[in-house]
């Protein structure tokens, strides 16, 4: 999981300076240094099951203020303020892991169990896989429905640009809605995906010949 690459990307993609801190909108938010900054990557690509180099964490955006500020940060910015306890809990229920022998298991193991306390985690977590692939999370001023396994049918978006880094274009290799230059109707076209590993020759055409209408299933609340 979590070795010598993936701390060494982290820390150039990063460029946090040491002590560095977010500013948050609510008074609620936990401050957040370079250690929470890394710790919520790295929570992010065991989550997605992205690769390191697929979550554009280090694109720059310009924040209400004008300043320009990571990708990542915007992010937990976000679902700090959106879900302050939740994500505060998975965040410390993934630092109190992620040194173990087999990280992902232990995460794992704590989403699973029955009870409120998990319910949060599995919460918070749905919303940094939603984040990343889509850029948008559960609204938290609606309920969770009981009925659809407790998911959540409002939605929040980000920004158009945080719309754009969406992981899930470059995984499906499709333009980005509103932001192609092909001609009218190119939607209609299938897009062929763009492979980022290395993939068997029969494999390879077992995906060309699939059906890419297949829906991405969102891990429930």
């Amino acid at each position: 999981m979590a070795g010598a690459s993936r701390r060494a990307f982290l820390k150039a993609a990063s460029a946090i300076p040491i002590g560095a801190t977010a500013k948050f909108s609510t008074t609620e938010a936990l401050a957040a240094d370079a250690t929470d900054h890394e710790s919520f990557v790295r929570l992010s690509l065991v989550l997605t099951g992205l690769a390191e180099s697929e979550p554009p964490a280090a694109v720059e955006q310009s924040n209400a203020a004008g300043v320009l500020v990571k990708l990542y940060e915007i992010y937990y910015d976000r679902l700090q303020s959106a879900y302050p306890v939740e994500f505060r809990e998975l965040l410390g229920a993934w630092r109190a892991v992620e040194n173990a022998a087999d990280p992902e298991a232990a995460l794992s193991q704590r989403l699973t169990v029955v009870g409120a306390g998990a319910e949060r985690l599995r919460v918070a977590a749905r919303q940094i896989v939603k984040i990343w692939y889509l850029s948008t999370i559960d609204d938290p001023r609606v309920p969770l429905d009981p009925k659809r396994k407790g998911k959540n049918s409002g939605q929040v978006g980000g920004d158009l640009g945080q719309y754009a880094h969406s992981a899930i274009w470059s995984l499906i290799g499709a333009p980005v809605p509103g932001y192609s230059n092909f001609p009218h109707g190119y939607w209609v076209e299938r897009p062929a995906p763009q492979l980022t590993r290395a993939v068997p020759l029969d494999e390879l055409k077992k995906r060309q010949s699939s059906d890419l209408s297949t829906l991405m299933e969102i891990p429930d609340g």
